[in-house]
């Protein structure tokens, strides 16, 4: 499994996804994403992206933060701050998800999830061909 990152599930339609592959959001980046709904500077922009949230809502069953996940945030964010990384928490709780899960992280920010790499694959996304 890979989940993807918010800024992925943002340009989800430019990314070539493996068709053989399972794919994950987490709820975390789902109100990341309401946040950007509300915070839309036109009224095109909140039509555009309460579209593409409408969108990942019936493509995704989102990932919740259950008490696996925040045991996962410990291990995650506590060795990252060990070796004197800063930790930002959004990232942190999404690499402890992917941590829970055995799964990977896709994001187009490879240095915001750099700290957790130790225990979490991290990829990039690739982009479809023009």
């Amino acid at each position: 499994m890979i989940i993807l990152d918010t800024n992925v599930l943002i340009d989800l339609d430019r990314c070539a996804l493996d068709p053989d592959e399972l794919y994950a959001a987490s709820i975390l980046s789902r109100a990341e994403l309401e946040f950007g709904v509300r915070a839309a500077r036109s009224a095109g922009d909140t039509a555009a992206r309460t579209r593409r949230l409408n969108d990942l809502d019936r493509y995704f069953d989102w990932l919740p933060l259950d008490i696996e996940s925040t045991r996962s945030y410990g291990l995650v964010a506590g060795s990252a701050r060990a070796t004197g990384a800063k930790v930002r928490s959004k990232d942190a709780l999404i690499a402890a998800q992917a941590h829970r899960h055995g799964a990977a992280v896709m994001t187009a920010n490879l240095g915001d999830f750099r700290p957790f790499d130790h225990l979490v694959e991290i990829v990039a996304p690739r982009l479809r061909e023009s």
